[in-house]
């Protein structure tokens, strides 16, 4: 069981998959994908307005004039006048009824303008935003005008009954419901939500590494058998150094790749985050009297608006620390060399390349058992229990399940240090043990030329040896 030599293979297939096209291609098409991905987020709130530019409540606009018929008794048209004078719009009014009646066709045959109506029903106030026939103000900035009209409404009647600045801050300010059970801790769906996406999005992610990655490992173990290349190795290193140095270069390269994948999402990030900071900036601030549109009162609630998104994030993602970063470090490497091992033993039990997909298939379904296992008990995770079930705790602990699972429960607090250990210990002890038959049969397998072995064939050689 000699594994002296795995060196040389390390390096040898260690520089080998880093020169080739293959690798190079999928690392640059992956970042640069999530670098775009990243980048388009931050864009997407303003490619949803389209063309138009003007879809916030900062910066240039295209209405120019709003024309004001108030009628509802709680407000004057003048009110609105300072609430729009900052975007660099005329608020014009009507001296008589005679004259608000032109509006209408005033502005439906203008362009740049709108009409704003306010009507006292019997138990509501009806705000009316009609737009010209040229086309010349979107829906959307129609409805964005309409919105800061309203906060100017509600502001000057909340004044109207003698309520001074922070009052009438506390009376309009956004309310926030939660549920749980008496005594438990309060459920937020928002935090739930991520909770729920964190699982799925790290599964899969270490679920196509190691899938992916074993895959690379069981293919250049059958192509150099295959080609005689094998020989060549076994002139020089012994068998089981062969799949431990090429085990440890795609371990090696997987993690670079991944590293590379995280810092293009990084910088992707850096470039989106002011991006949605300065749409939130436009969209989120409220219109109120006296200019408070726009300027330092944007930029504070788009602070708010990422600093409160942050905080759920954060919520969400409790277990974040230390400790946590590398028990999934940990449990990363021993679930790719647990996966490789098996990839490993395939690659070495064909005889021709064109057999390894039938071969490999196994292998893919126990990953695809794994990833199952791991992302899809979260779903189904009763809430009012904290979120577990027995089926989401099996898979924190089943080797074939745990390097997919452990990384999001960790993250979202729901395994705490002592049973992530636990966790990486059952790991590891399983895949010494399958590491221990592999040394057993490999040097047979590995020079078997006969018919195709099957799982029934390679245990009959481990009890033999």
């Amino acid at each position: 069981m000699s594994t002296h030599g795995w060196q040389k293979v390390f390096k040898f297939t260690f520089i080998q998959q880093l020169k080739s096209k293959a690798f190079i291609v999928s690392s640059a098409l992956i970042c640069t994908l999530i670098l775009t991905m990243m980048i388009l987020l931050g864009l997407l709130p303003t490619l949803a307005g389209g063309d138009d530019s003007s879809s916030g409540v900062t910066g240039d606009i295209t209405v120019k004039k709003v024309y004001v018929i108030d009628n509802s008794g709680i407000t004057k048209a003048e009110d609105y006048t300072d609430a729009f004078k900052s975007m660099n719009v005329e608020v014009v009014t009507a001296s008589d009824d005679a004259q608000a009646d032109t509006f209408s066709d005033t502005v439906k045959n203008g362009t740049a303008c709108l009409l704003l109506t306010f009507e006292k029903e019997e138990n509501y106030i009806s705000i009316y935003a009609g737009r010209p026939a040229d086309g010349s103000v979107s829906s959307e900035e129609a409805n964005n005008i309409s919105a800061m009209a309203e906060s100017v409404f509600n502001y000057k009647r909340l004044q109207n009954y003698g309520l001074d600045e922070n009052e009438i801050s506390t009376a309009l300010a956004p309310t926030s419901k939660n549920t749980s059970v008496i005594g438990e801790e309060v459920v937020n769906p928002i935090v739930e939500a991520i909770k729920s996406m964190v699982p799925m999005l790290s599964s899969l992610i270490l679920f196509i590494l190691i899938i992916v990655y074993g895959q690379l490992v069981a293919q250049s173990i059958a192509l150099e058998k295959t080609s005689k290349v094998m020989e060549l190795l076994l002139t020089s290193v012994r068998p089981l150094a062969v799949i431990i140095g090429k085990i440890l270069a795609m371990g090696s390269l997987s993690l670079m790749q991944f590293m590379m994948f995280i810092l293009s999402g990084a910088l992707g990030g850096a470039v989106a985050v002011p991006m949605l900071m300065n749409h939130a900036s436009s969209s989120l601030t409220p219109a109120l009297p006296g200019g408070a549109i726009g300027g330092g009162a944007a930029n504070e609630a788009g602070t708010d608006f990422i600093n409160e998104l942050m905080g759920y994030i954060g919520e969400a993602l409790s277990g974040f620390n230390v400790i946590s970063i590398i028990y999934i470090v940990i449990v990363f490497l021993i679930g790719f060399i647990f996966f490789a091992l098996i990839a490993g033993l395939i690659g070495a039990s064909v005889n021709r390349s064109e057999d390894l997909n039938n071969a490999m298939q196994p292998f893919a379904l126990i990953g695809v058992a794994g990833f199952y296992l791991a992302y899809f008990p979260s779903i189904f995770a009763p809430l009012e229990e904290g979120g577990q079930n027995i089926f989401m705790t099996l898979s924190y602990y089943l080797p074939i399940s745990s390097p997919f699972a452990l990384p999001s429960a960790m993250l979202t607090g729901n395994m705490n240090a002592v049973e992530g250990a636990i966790s990486i210990l059952i790991l590891m002890i399983c895949t010494v043990l399958f590491a221990l038959l592999v040394a057993r049969v490999y040097e047979q397998v590995i020079m078997h030329t006969g018919n195709k072995l099957k799982l029934t064939d390679i245990l009959g050689m481990a009890k033999n040896k």
